[in-house]
């Protein structure tokens, strides 16, 4: 083997020595990486070489949240950063927003019930009762059928009261309007209310009698608790 020879295979094993060495040097232990999740899906401890980056971990995960990125402090952290000391990445979150919807509730009786906003995909678990004189609450009704509500609310809903008749008697209210106390009446659901006679009020025409802008018709069957009033017209 020539001297030639000889030096270049020396040249290669020393170029071989030295740069595995200074391979070594830059894959050895170095610093960590701790990861606080701060709630989120654990993300184990990283160790890297002194001169090496950091290979970014996936992503942890957060119910109901969106992961917003590693910050050291309050600093955003990059990846591409040089290590001098171990350190702590702490996980910033940003909470999901979740659709809202609102119930809208049709007593169909005296008593009145505030519209309820809830989360889209929540079930509502103490729903409202409402009152009505004379008849027992059934259920709540949606589109004509009795709504479920252990099913999950995905839409705004007018949710109607369905009631049953506790008795076979039902009021009506008359209202005068000319000073005197109203007056109560009872009478069998599904009879005829007697005409009443006509009131007087000084200064006024009476009108009739009226079921909010209708004139009631005394000659037909009523089925429900009514309230008539004495509607006037002044004379000039």
């Amino acid at each position: 083997m020539s001297k030639v020879m000889k030096y270049g295979i020396l040249i290669v094993l020393i170029v071989v020595f030295i740069g595995g060495g200074v391979f070594l040097y830059l894959k050895k232990d170095g610093y960590q990486i701790v990861f606080n999740s701060n709630g989120g899906s654990r993300v184990e401890t990283i160790t890297t070489g002194l001169l090496n980056t950091i290979d970014k971990p996936d992503d942890p995960t957060k119910e109901g949240y969106t992961f917003a990125g590693w910050y050291l402090g309050d600093e955003k952290f990059s990846f591409d950063t040089k290590l001098e000391e171990n350190i702590t990445l702490t996980a910033h979150w940003e909470k999901e927003e979740v659709p809202s919807f609102t119930l809208k509730f049709e007593t169909l009786g005296e008593s009145s019930i505030k519209d309820i906003i809830v989360e889209e995909g929540s079930v509502l678990e103490n729903w409202p009762i409402p009152t009505k004189e004379g008849y027992e609450f059934i259920s709540w009704y949606y589109h004509n059928k009795e709504f479920d509500f252990g099913n999950p609310i995905v839409s705004d809903m007018v949710l109607v009261a369905k009631y049953k008749k506790t008795s076979d008697i039902i009021r009506v209210r008359i209202r005068y309007n000319n000073g005197l106390e109203d007056q109560m009446k009872k009478i069998k659901v599904g009879s005829v209310l007697k005409k009443l006679d006509e009131p007087s009020r000084e200064g006024y025409k009476f009108l009739g009698w009226y079921i909010g802008d209708e004139e009631f018709d005394f000659t037909k069957s009523i089925n429900k608790d009514i309230t008539l009033e004495a509607r006037w017209e002044e004379i000039e």
